[in-house]
């Protein structure tokens, strides 16, 4: 898809031209270019996560049981 924007028109020198007096219905001093516009990137799928596998609960007080309600698996 592209657009059409007004941007200063230059000579051949590269500096800006003005706006000839003789003819009021043209503006030199102005040219339309076209534009592209970029497309917008496709999402990506999201990844399924895979069910959680049951494991033995750690006993009461070890580091492991501790760490899994910090965590926020289990709660005391």
């Amino acid at each position: 898809m592209a657009t059409t924007t007004r941007k200063r028109a230059r000579n051949e020198t590269g500096k800006f031209r003005g706006d000839d007096p003789s003819t009021p219905d043209i503006n030199e001093a102005w040219e339309e270019t076209t534009v592209a516009t970029k497309k917008a990137p496709a999402k990506k799928a999201a990844v399924k996560k895979a069910p959680a596998k049951k494991t033995e609960m750690p006993s009461p007080g070890s580091a492991a049981y501790k760490a899994m309600i910090l965590r926020g698996e289990i709660k005391e």
